[in-house]
């Protein structure tokens, strides 16, 4: 059976919606948090209809006498009771019987107010006479419907199935109609004080005429909090001024919820030269309660005092009353008349129109969301919707709220993105509870710590938002809502390039049409190319969970596969994917770490993997790793899973250059590899190769080796072809280090050797750029530049940015060799391109030292010195005091050519110290052949000759021939003017 959906429909809005509407509260014994207000969020807990229950228990007797408040009130009692006992359909029928409870207080709430009055039959206006008998044919349709859900058996189960779902999913919108309208029902009370007074002056038995009542109309109020929105309100002044002889202005202030929408509009009606014009021809119509065009001409009609017979509204009245001088209107809240089923809303869009076509009429509208009415020319230039407000500003309304701005209060406005009504709200709290404590609550309770104890928009955030999501576009597009929920577990949201892919992920779901009406709707802005949901309203959807399961669960094993992608083996197209969704990929798999997940294994490895990647792209954040080591540690994880975590914790730090921090997390690491317990020779072979790394980093160039060499040894064990390649290639490196160049040639072969039979781009490419190195120092220069060239190839396969800097600072070095100045300068400003975007600040450091060593040679010295001092700048960022000693001798250099002596001369004795730290004799003997030329400079013959001599001394120990030649160059012109024996 089909329910009566459409003559239900019918009677709702021919009764209702063409009715004045009151503001009474609710029954006392109802609790309006947490029954839900019409309209505004239903109750998800089955708390609602045990209270219903009871409630209509304990008023059967109350009401048992009550004519068509009776039968409803059985009927609704024997529905709820039945609600155990569903089998079919279960959770669309909750949907249901929530809906039904909050219905059955309202009955009750309008048989008490019958008994209050002492209310006879005819006393009950004829609209609610109507609507309660046709509730009342609902429901018997309802309680077929569930018998058949209790008792259905196994041979119709299936031919019924259907038929069962399409009533239970017709009843759940009908009843959404039903709550709608008994909003009307709030006037109830007031209606029937007036028969009441009538009563007292009628004689009994005699009926005089019915008194006209018209309602005094609410004008326009001047804001007495207005913050931030002089821009707006100075456009919206300009547009009404500009054409009001010829053309009226018809202007929309559009946005999300909470933004001052209604503030705005009562600001500009109050606004002195719109006073001085329009005088007391300003109507300010709340269309709050208001939901067909019927309801919004009675309240145009009472606002503009044209209201004929108390609830007729007359076209004609209305047409006169604003045709017969300027005036200015102001409809507020517009939504809720307009956004209604599409025949409604084409009926209030008509009689916009109707009001728009008068020329005496300037209009303006406010109404939640993106999309202005149809039917009606607005006033172009368009004005934006309205958007956060500044800092100030929200300071402002803050401090004129109650003063105590702080730390915390700063903390606070800035949390809630200084949305307008979540300010408002906080330091109205802030009245009676320190900043600090709210900042404290609202760590914990998020959105739910914004309200002041009243269900209304404009007193509880949570409220408001959930009066944008109950919205008609929203209901008649379910999807939008499940989509809202995906949104809201992204905070980069959806990526234009990525909807495709979430149309593949999400199957079923129609994905553009629900990004459309929550565009429409304020709930998802784009920001850049992305689709976002504000951070509050994340919050507060996150809380309501409206992601299904099926979603949610396809959602995170997109990820999942996503984070334990390789990228080095990740085909562009993919990797393009991984670093649009970095940002989502992080939060889903931090969310899943507090879920308790079930394949915990799984899930570290793809956390390791996603770390290693999202380091390479520059993002060193260290929140996700550190949280799934903290987990680990409460769950008592495996031993090897935690090594392993906080071997890539370690790795996040290097990355960062706090090798410091670095080392400590990988002794933490090698120290549980070294218990009894463990017994995983690869995996301590790993966590000892990037000991020694750190080690050599830090100038413990013995430690490194021999660390080094007990890696080497686990992983010939643990026959790791890859780990002996990175064990060698770590050799290499500490043998540049200690200027052991021909043993470094030898491991860098060994290590391409190893890192080729493993089939690693990542590490051939890094054995190619060692083995460049190795040749620069040997003064091989077509050598290097070939290697370094493999080199980029190789880490230009494995995607890898920071690498691929390495390599064009390598060719930008032998470039400066061969004195191809342009191509080094070249090479140095790709490297630094590439370090930017990998943020590595050692890498940068060294980029800009290179490009002052290229403008020394170019002579332009100026360029030269700001290069030097950005490279020390950045390298005192990353202790890195080798490269702290170069730049200091670059300086020395500079300042000598501009003869500036004496800072020269402090330069080099700078690099000095730390070229010694860092054990690199190459450095040393540079920064002595400076020292000797600046005492050449000052004819201190026999100083300069003593520093040229320790200068030739350290460059033989480094095998720095061309540097050994020109120490002999300057000590021979030295001894020739001391008359001495020149060298040979």
């Amino acid at each position: 059976m089909q329910p009566k959906s459409s003559s239900f429909r019918k009677k709702i809005y021919r009764v209702f919606y063409t009715s004045s509407s009151g503001n009474q509260p609710v029954s006392a014994r109802l609790n309006p948090a947490s029954s839900g207000l019409i309209g505004g969020p239903v109750d998800t807990s089955m708390t609602t209809i045990e209270t219903s229950l009871t409630v209509l228990k304990e008023a059967s007797s109350l009401m048992a006498k009550i004519p068509y408040i009776s039968p409803v009130a059985g009927l609704l009692l024997q529905v709820l009771t039945m609600r155990a006992d569903v089998k079919q359909h279960k959770e669309e029928w909750d949907i249901v019987m929530r809906k039904l409870g909050t219905v059955a207080s309202l009955v009750v709430n309008v048989g008490e107010s019958c008994v209050k009055y002492n209310m006879e039959e005819n006393d009950l206006p004829p609209g609610l006479r109507t609507i309660l008998k046709a509730l009342q044919n609902e429901l018997y349709g309802i309680e077929r419907s569930l018998k058949q859900s209790m008792e259905i058996g196994r041979v119709r189960k299936v031919l019924l199935r259907k038929d069962l779902l399409r009533n239970v999913k017709q009843y759940d919108g009908e009843l959404s109609h039903v709550l709608q309208t008994f909003q009307a029902k709030l006037a109830l009370d007031a209606r029937f004080e007036q028969i009441v007074e009538r009563r007292k002056v009628t004689p009994a038995g005699l009926s005089g005429p019915s008194n006209t009542i018209t309602s005094i109309s609410q004008g326009p109020r001047s804001p007495q909090i207005f913050f931030g929105r002089d821009t707006e309100l100075a456009v919206i002044l300009d547009m009404i001024f500009t054409g009001i002889g010829s053309r009226p202005a018809r202007i929309a202030i559009l946005g999300p919820g909470g933004y001052g929408k209604t503030a705005l509009g009562n600001a500009v009606l109050t606004h002195s030269r719109v006073q001085e014009h329009f005088g007391n021809a300003r109507y300010f119509v709340a269309c709050e309660s208001v939901f067909s065009s019927g309801a919004l001409l009675v309240e145009l009609a009472k606002t503009l005092g044209v209201l004929d017979g108390g609830s007729n509204a007359s076209w004609s009245h209305i047409y006169a009353k604003l045709n017969s001088e300027d005036t200015i209107l102001c409809l507020d809240n517009f939504e809720s008349p307009w956004d209604q089923a599409s025949d409604v809303t084409e009926s209030v869009e008509v009689l916009l129109s109707r009001i728009t076509e008068l020329h005496h009429v300037t209009l303006i509208i406010t109404m939640r969301g993106t999309v202005r009415p149809a039917q009606t020319h607005w006033t172009q230039p368009f004005l934006p919707p309205l958007t956060t407000l500044t800092h100030d500003a929200a300071r402002g309304v803050w401090e004129q709220i109650t003063g105590n701005y702080d730390d915390s209060a700063r903390e606070l406005i800035k949390a809630v993105d200084y949305i307008p009504l979540a300010v408002n709200l906080l330091a109205h709290l802030a009245q009676t509870t320190s900043p600090g404590l709210l900042l404290t609550g609202w760590h914990k309770k998020q959105t739910g710590l914004i309200q002041r104890g009243q269900t209304h928009r404009l007193f509880n955030l949570e409220y408001s938002i959930q009066l944008s999501i109950d919205s008609g576009r929203m209901r008649a597009n379910p999807s939008a809502k499940n989509l809202l929920g995906v949104l809201s577990m992204l905070p980069d949201g959806i990526h234009t390039e990525q909807l495709e892919r979430f149309e593949e992920t999400l199957a079923g779901m129609d994905i553009l049409s629900s990004l459309h009406v929550l565009q429409q709707c304020s709930l998802v802005h784009v920001i850049g190319e992305r689709y976002q949901t504000h951070p509050i309203i994340r919050h507060f959807c996150n809380e309501q969970e409206f992601i299904s399961s099926k979603d949610k669960h396809s959602l995170q094993g997109f990820y999942i596969n996503l984070a334990s992608s390789d990228p080095s083996k990740a085909q562009p197209k993919k990797h393009a994917e991984m670093v649009l969704e970095v940002n989502n990929t992080k939060a889903i798999l931090i969310d899943l770490l507090k879920s308790n997940y079930g394949n915990m294994s799984k899930l570290v490895d793809a956390i390791d993997k996603f770390t290693h990647f999202h380091a390479g792209i520059g993002d060193l954040s260290d929140k996700l790793i550190s949280q799934t080591v903290e987990t680990l540690q409460q769950r008592q994880g495996t031993t090897s899973m935690l090594i392993r975590c906080l071997q890539t914790w370690g790795r996040l730090h290097y990355f960062a250059s706090d090798f410091e921090k670095a080392k400590l997390k990988v002794q933490e690491a090698e120290s549980l590899c070294s218990s009894s317990q463990f017994n995983n020779d690869l995996l301590h072979a790993g966590i000892l190769t990037n000991l020694s790394e750190l080690y050599r980093l830090q100038n413990a160039l013995d430690k490194a080796e021999i660390t080094y060499q007990k890696a080497l040894k686990l992983h010939k064990i643990a026959n790791s072809i890859l780990g002996q390649g990175n064990d060698h290639r770590g050799l290499g490196e500490t043998y540049l280090r200690l200027s052991r160049l021909n043993e470094a040639e030898a491991s860098f072969k060994e290590a391409l050797k190893s890192h080729n039979a493993a089939h690693d781009v990542l590490g051939q490419g890094n054995d190619h750029k060692g083995l460049g190195t190795t040749y620069l120092r040997l003064s091989r220069l077509d050598e290097a530049e070939a290697s370094f060239k493999e080199a980029l190839k190789c880490h230009k396969i494995a995607n890898d940015a920071l690498w691929q800097g390495n390599d064009h600072l390598g060719l930008g070095d032998t470039y400066l060799r061969l004195n191809w100045l342009d191509k080094a300068e070249a090479s140095y400003k790709e490297a630094l391109k590439y370090h930017k975007i990998s943020n590595s600040i050692l890498s940068q450091g060294n980029d800009h030292s290179g490009l002052g060593d290229a403008y020394l040679r170019l002579n332009r010295l100026n360029e030269a010195e700001t290069s030097y001092k950005e490279a020390l700048e950045l390298h005192n960022i990353a202790n890195d005091v080798l490269g702290q000693g170069n730049d200091h001798s670059g300086l020395g250099t500079t300042y000598l050519r501009l003869r500036r002596l004496d800072e020269a001369e402090a330069s080099f004795k700078e690099a000095l110290k730390c070229h010694e730290i860092s054990n690199n004799a190459l450095g040393q003997g540079t920064d002595l052949h400076g020292l000797g030329e600046v005492h050449m400079e000052r004819s201190q013959l026999e100083d300069a000759k003593n520093m040229l001599e320790k200068a030739l001394a350290m460059h033989n120990k480094a095998h720095a021939s061309e540097w050994e030649r020109l120490d002999k160059r300057f000590l021979n012109e030295i001894l020739s003017k001391m008359g001495q024996a020149i060298l040979t």
